[in-house]
C-alpha cells in the first residue's frame, strides 16, 4: 500500500491593489474523510487472528469433533452420521487470511507507511501475519484437498483477490505443503526478537522469540503431516527446524493458547453450542477410562484411568454418549465448563503434542532422540498442561509420570507397538481440536482392526486410536476424509473445481474420497 500524499492546489487571489499567490492544501476533493485512508495494521492481524480463534459452529469447529469421536451428537445426528453436506470456506478467506495478507504486503512494501512501525516492528509483524496465513492454509487444504492459493509462483495472491476474480484457480495440496514450509521458514528468519512485537498479536502479545518456537513447532507438525508421501522432504525439514538455533515449544510456559476471557468480543466456540446438542462419545470416555476391550467402542491399548479425564469431562465417572446412531436422544458426561465456557482457553500448540511430534520422527527414525523418552515428556507435558490452564478445581490426581510409564509398558503388548501408542496420546493431548485430531487420525487409518464389537455391527475400526464409523453411516459407512467443495464453486468456478475434484481419489466430490497426503 503506497503513502497517501496531499497534493497543494494553488490559489491566486487578485485583488485591484495588489496580487498575491499563496500555496493552499485542501487535501483530496474525493477523498471521504470518515473513511480510514491507510490501513489499519494492528486492526488487520488482530481482527485476522480473532475472526480465525472464534469461528464456530458445525462446519468450523464441530464436525471433526465428531469425526475423531470427541462428541457425539443428540437428536440432530446429520454430522455424526456423516450426511454429504457441502460446507463453506468464506470465513477462513474473508476476514482472515485476506486480513494476513494485507497486512504482510504492507508491511514488506518498498515505501512503508509512517505509521507502521507504531505498531511493532515492520519484519515482525510480517513475520507474524506469514505464520498465521500457514497455519490457516493448513487447516483449509487439510479439510479439502486442493484450494485456491496462489499465483502460481509461489506467491500467494490469486486466492485472495477477493470480488476482483471470482474464479481463482486451486493450487494442488503437494505443492501448497511444501510452500507453506517454506514461507513458515522465510518468517521465522525475518523475526527480529531485539525489535518490538506486533501491538495486535492476540496470541503471544508481541513476544517473538516464542513466534519462533512456534514456527518450528508448526514446521514438524507440517513434516509429519505429509511423512507417508513424502518421507525425504518431510525428514529433512523435520529435522532442521528441530535443530534450529530458536528451538521448539518445550515448555507450558511457550505454548499457544487463545485467551477468550481476556479477548473482547471472543467467546469459546464450544461455548456457542446448545447443551443437549452435544455430549462427550462413549469411545472417548471408554478409552481414557480404560475401559477396552474386545467388545469395547474403540480399539485403544490404554487400560490405566487417565486422570485427565477428571478434568475434560462434566461427570468422569460417567461415560459418554452413543456415538453414531441417527436421531438418537444421548444424556451423561459432556465436555467441562473449564474447557467449554465462554472465556475457556482453547490450545492452538502445545509442549505436549510438540514432544509426541519428536517421539514419532524418532520412532520413524527421522532422528536420533529415543522415541520412550520423547513420548513420556510428551505425556508429563500434556498433564501439565491440563494443569495450568483448565484444572480450576485440584482435580488432576498426578503429574503423569506413572501414567506415562504405564503407556510405555502398553507399547510392548499393541498390535501397533510404539506408534499406536503415540498416535493414541496425540489424540488425547489434542483434545479438544478436532481439526488436528482429524488432520492426525487420518494419517493412520489406514491400519484395520476390522470388527471386534460383536453382534451385527456393520464396521470395522481404523485408523490409531481405531475408530468404529457411524452405526448409521449414511455415506456408505467410512468416516470423512475431507469436506465436499463448498456449494457454490462448481456453478461459479466450473474449471478449478474440475481440476481440484480430478486430483482426488476417487475423482468424486464427496466426504470419503482421499487427496494428496491421505491416499490410500
Amino acid at each position: 500500500m503506497k503513502k497517501l500524499r496531499l497534493l497543494p492546489i494553488f490559489l491566486c487571489i487578485l485583488t485591484v491593489t495588489f496580487a498575491s499567490c499563496d500555496s493552499v492544501d485542501f487535501g483530496d476533493i474525493n477523498q471521504d474523510d470518515d473513511v480510514p485512508q491507510e490501513a489499519n495494521v494492528e486492526g488487520l492481524l488482530a481482527g485476522g487472528m480473532n475472526q480465525f480463534f472464534t469461528n464456530w459452529g458445525r462446519a468450523y469447529f464441530n464436525n471433526p469433533t465428531l469425526y475423531v469421536q470427541y462428541q457425539a451428537q443428540s437428536t440432530y445426528t446429520t454430522e455424526m452420521t456423516y450426511g454429504e453436506n457441502a460446507y463453506p470456506w468464506t470465513d477462513y478467506y474473508s476476514g482472515v487470511l485476506s486480513n494476513f495478507k494485507e497486512l504482510y504486503e504492507i508491511t514488506t512494501a518498498e515505501e512503508i507507511p509512517s505509521t507502521v512501525p507504531g505498531f511493532g516492528h515492520p519484519d515482525n509483524q510480517a513475520a507474524v501475519a506469514e505464520i498465521m496465513s500457514a497455519l490457516v492454509f493448513k487447516r483449509v487444504t487439510d479439510i479439502w484437498g486442493s484450494v485456491p492459493y496462489s499465483n502460481g509462483d509461489g506467491s500467494v495472491g490469486e486466492a485472495l483477490a477477493g470480488l476482483d476474480n471470482t474464479t481463482p484457480a486451486y493450487t494442488d495440496q503437494q505443492t501448497i505443503y511444501q510452500n507453506l514450509i517454506e514461507r513458515v521458514k522465510a518468517a521465522r528468519d525475518m523475526i527480529n526478537t531485539g525489535a518490538d512485537g506486533p501491538t495486535g498479536d492476540v496470541l503471544y502479545g508481541g513476544d517473538m522469540t516464542k513466534w519462533q518456537k512456534f514456527a518450528n513447532s508448526l514446521i514438524l507438525q507440517l513434516s509429519l503431516q505429509i511423512s507417508d508421501v513424502d518421507a525425504e522432504y518431510a525428514s529433512q525439514e523435520f529435522s532442521a527446524a528441530l535443530n534450529h538455533q530458536a528451538g521448539v515449544i518445550e515448555t507450558v510456559a511457550d505454548e499457544a493458547w487463545y485467551d477468550y476471557q481476556n479477548s473482547p468480543g471472543a467467546t469459546n466456540p464450544l461455548s456457542q453450542n446448545r447443551g443437549s446438542d452435544y455430549v462427550l462419545s462413549d469411545a472417548f470416555t471408554d478409552a481414557l477410562m480404560g475401559e477396552t476391550n474386545d467388545d469395547s467402542t474403540i480399539v485403544y491399548s490404554n487400560s490405566t484411568y487417565d486422570d485427565r479425564l477428571n478434568v475434560l469431562s462434566s461427570e468422569p465417572s460417567s461415560s459418554g454418549g452413543a456415538y453414531g446412531i441417527a436421531g438418537i436422544v444421548n444424556s451423561g458426561a459432556s465436555i467441562s465448563g473449564v474447557v467449554a465456557d465462554a472465556g475457556s482457553d482453547l490450545p492452538y500448540m502445545t509442549a505436549g503434542y510438540t514432544y509426541l511430534n519428536r517421539a514419532e520422527a524418532a520412532e520413524l527414525g527421522w532422528t536420533n532422540e529415543s522415541a520412550i523418552d520423547m513420548l513420556t515428556n510428551g505425556i508429563m507435558l500434556a498433564y501439565e498442561s491440563v494443569d495450568e490452564n483448565w484444572d480450576e478445581n485440584d482435580l488432576l490426581d498426578s503429574d503423569g509420570s506413572a501414567f506415562a510409564a504405564q503407556r510405555v509398558l502398553d507399547a510392548t503388548s499393541a498390535e501397533g507397538g510404539l506408534a499406536q501408542v503415540i498416535a493414541e496420546e496425540k489424540w488425547v493431548a489434542l483434545f479438544p481440536m478436532g481439526f488436528d485430531a482429524w488432520s492426525e487420525w487420518r494419517r493412520t487409518n489406514d491400519a484395520n482392526w476390522g470388527n471386534n464389537r460383536g453382534g451385527d455391527y456393520p464396521y470395522e475400526a481404523t485408523g490409531y486410536p481405531g475408530l468404529y464409523p457411524a452405526v448409521d453411516a449414511t455415506n456408505g459407512g467410512e468416516i470423512p476424509s475431507r469436506y465436499i467443495y463448498p456449494s457454490d464453486e462448481e456453478g461459479t468456478n466450473s474449471q478449478s473445481y474440475q481440476d481440484g475434484v480430478s486430483q482426488l481419489n476417487p475423482a468424486e466430490d464427496n466426504n470419503t474420497s482421499n487427496f494428496w497426503w491421505d491416499e490410500e
